[in-house]
């Protein structure tokens, strides 16, 4: 099977979580941490925040990007040492948006000019609307996703779009 061909990165800073349910009965807490897919990548995880529902990673994990259509994946896992890991809840989204703005032309574009904005409707996992915007020269987005599979929870991400080297959009 040939390699699918790199057509740039997104960096996904893993912000916090809000409200994660606690996954521990017996002790009232949870270790979460947060896993991302994205096609055939899925060991791609925050470091683990322990005993915190409300955890702050502010971490960067950085995924290839070869088809902007697939959404990226992400689950909440809670930590155990002598267990499987539990499920905190699931969400995912578009890389579409970001992707699209990134083609445009926007080097006069005014720092924080807003290219694009997408509500919260039905399908989709946000827990608020997310803009596209252009800040200090790159293309960002800022979302809040509701966990599904689970009676609460939400965990913020910051993407920014990374162009890869000789590579055309």
């Amino acid at each position: 099977m040939a390699s699918e061909h790199v057509i740039g990165k997104l960096s996904v800073r893993v912000v916090r979580g809000h409200n994660l349910i606690i996954a521990d009965p017996l002790t009232h807490t949870s270790d979460p941490y947060v896993v991302l897919s994205y096609g055939s990548q899925k060991v791609i995880k925050t470091s683990v925040q322990k005993k915190n529902a409300n955890p702050v990673w502010n971490e960067v994990l950085l995924l290839p990007v070869t088809n902007p259509t697939k959404p990226v994946k992400l689950e909440v896992f809670d930590e155990d040492r002598f267990t499987a890991d539990d499920s905190m809840g699931t969400a995912e989204f578009n890389v579409t948006d970001i992707y699209d703005a990134a083609k445009l032309d926007l080097k006069h574009a005014s720092d924080g000019t807003r290219i694009k904005t997408i509500y919260p409707v039905g399908t989709n996992y946000l827990g608020g609307e997310s803009h596209v915007s252009w800040k200090n020269g790159k293309v960002v987005q800022d979302l809040i996703l509701k966990l599904k599979n689970v009676d609460s929870g939400s965990i913020v991400l910051q993407l920014e779009w990374v162009h890869v080297p000789g590579v055309t959009l």
